[in-house]
């Protein structure tokens, strides 16, 4: 295995799991500063809610030193920074942090004109990234109005970021230890993932050479790369199961020509059987010669339309041709198609429309399946046939109902493949019809399915896959029905 790949590999992760350890150790810190933002909030509005009972007990106070020193004497938020101003003076009220007490007596009562503004900045980039960081946790002061005094109780910027600094030295030293962490832990992670990497590599130049021989790898859910191993000995079997699908595709293909020659022989049996006899001339009624030509000419057309649905077959699965991909008025199309059979079985076959619909098919595609679903109901039933057009949204759907013999779950395993005939063999066709139905459809992208059961019915679907539906609303039509 390549040693720049190792490398690579080492560094991204590294960078992929101390990356990860630092952001959680970062979020952490980020969540607990936050918890530590909120309880000063809370603080910040109990201050308030104390002085407005203090107000509301005593009465308006007149000037900001009077309430300033009442409110100095009663309340100690180390936190909170308190400003009282009347139209003529400012008062500031502040813990005193050089004392270090909960007593009454820390807290400092500082006089000032009103003009005269001081704001405080907290110095150096660690204060002023605290301070960003709680206003954007929420941390604003809060305010109320008594009279012409007005009281802001604001966030007290040195006592917060003394509060907070003791622990950045640990938070740079946390975030430290992460990144070492996560570089041993990259390095251990990266030599186990690796170590199949470089047993497919091996077994891979193992195939190079020749060796076809499966040997499979051993997996390890640990291992980064397990997928690859694992997909590796999904590999080894597959070679090993198309050597039999293989054995399977030869047997089908003798399958298929023995079917083949089987439903050819049959006419060419007759035709030959027939042709002795007109060279024999032994014919013994009137009309005799006239028979035999047509039943010669009937197993003729019969072997050319076996002959055509095999090479269609072949032609679609061997040499896929493109679909047109712009949509046909499918209503119209079956409307086509049904109608003159419908003229032939006025009693059976209806014709149900509720709707106009178009797909993306070609339409000779579509009339071969819809021929074939059409012309198999009416051979294996004697009762009523019905085709319907219509569906939902883009999904155009096309249902042929009949009142069949129906089939069982065997024979609905085996109805599309070729040359299956079912339990009715008496019945005259060639059991390619369905399994060109299938292929028409399956060639636009639909799906065509059945549903049966046996002495009821069998219900085929077609459903193709499309367009935007047109919404011209038809009015309800049965064509030649029962």
């Amino acid at each position: 295995m390549n040693v720049s790949f190792e490398r690579r590999a080492l560094f991204f992760s590294t960078v992929a799991v101390a990356g990860t350890l630092t952001i959680l150790v970062f979020a952490l810190a980020l969540a607990l500063y936050s918890v530590y933002v909120r309880g000063v909030g809370v603080q910040l509005n109990d201050s308030l809610e104390e002085i407005r009972a203090y107000v509301a007990l005593h009465g308006q106070p007149r000037r900001a030193d009077e309430l300033a020193a009442a409110v100095a004497s009663r309340l100690v938020r180390p936190q909170a920074a308190i400003f009282v101003l009347d139209p003529e003076r400012r008062a500031e009220i502040r813990w005193n942090r050089a004392l270090r007490s909960t007593d009454r007596s820390s807290a400092t009562v500082s006089l000032s004109p009103r003009s005269r503004v001081r704001i405080d900045t907290p110095n150096g980039l660690a204060s002023q990234l605290l301070m960003g960081l709680g206003t954007l946790f929420g941390l604003t002061p809060v305010q109320a109005q008594f009279g012409q005094i007005s009281v802001i109780v604001r966030p007290s910027e040195p006592e917060l970021v003394a509060s907070v600094e003791p622990f950045v030295p640990w938070f740079l030293i946390a975030e430290l230890v992460a990144l070492a962490l996560g570089f041993a832990l990259a390095r251990i992670l990266t030599r186990q993932a690796l170590r199949p990497l470089a047993e497919v590599t091996a077994a891979l130049e193992r195939f190079a050479t020749g060796d076809l021989t499966p040997q499979p790898v051993g997996t390890d859910s640990r291992h980064r790369l397990d997928a690859l191993a694992r997909a590796y000995n999904g590999a080894i079997e597959q070679v090993s199961h198309a050597f039999a699908e293989r054995d399977r595709a030869q047997a089908g293909m003798r399958q298929f020509i023995a079917d083949a020659g089987h439903q050819l022989r049959t006419p060419l049996t007759v035709i030959r059987g027939f042709t002795a006899i007109l060279r024999q001339g032994d014919l013994r009624q009137t009309g005799d010669y006239e028979r035999i030509l047509d039943a010669i000419n009937r197993q003729s057309l019969a072997m050319g339309s076996l002959i055509d649905k095999l090479i269609l077959l072949e032609r679609w699965e061997s040499a896929p041709e493109p679909v047109p991909s712009e949509s046909i008025d499918v209503t119209q199309l079956v409307d086509d198609v049904v109608s003159p059979i419908a003229e032939v079985h006025p009693q059976r076959l209806r014709l149900e429309i509720t709707d106009a619909r178009s797909a993306a098919i070609d339409p000779s595609d579509l009339v071969q399946a819809v021929t074939n679903l059409v012309d198999n109901a009416l051979k294996y039933t004697t009762g009523a046939v019905t085709v319907r057009v219509g569906g939902t949204g883009e999904r155009t759907s096309i249902d042929v109902i009949d009142e069949g013999p129906g089939m069982n779950a065997s024979e609905l395993r085996h109805i599309f493949d070729r040359f299956y005939r079912g339990a009715n063999r008496e019945i005259e066709g060639s059991g390619l019809g369905l399994a060109i139905a299938r292929r028409a459809i399956e060639r636009a992208g639909g799906t065509i399915s059945v549903q049966s059961t046996p002495d009821i019915g069998s219900h085929f679907t077609i459903a193709l896959p499309g367009v935007t539906p047109r919404r011209v609303p038809v009015a309800p039509r049965l064509t030649a029905g029962v």
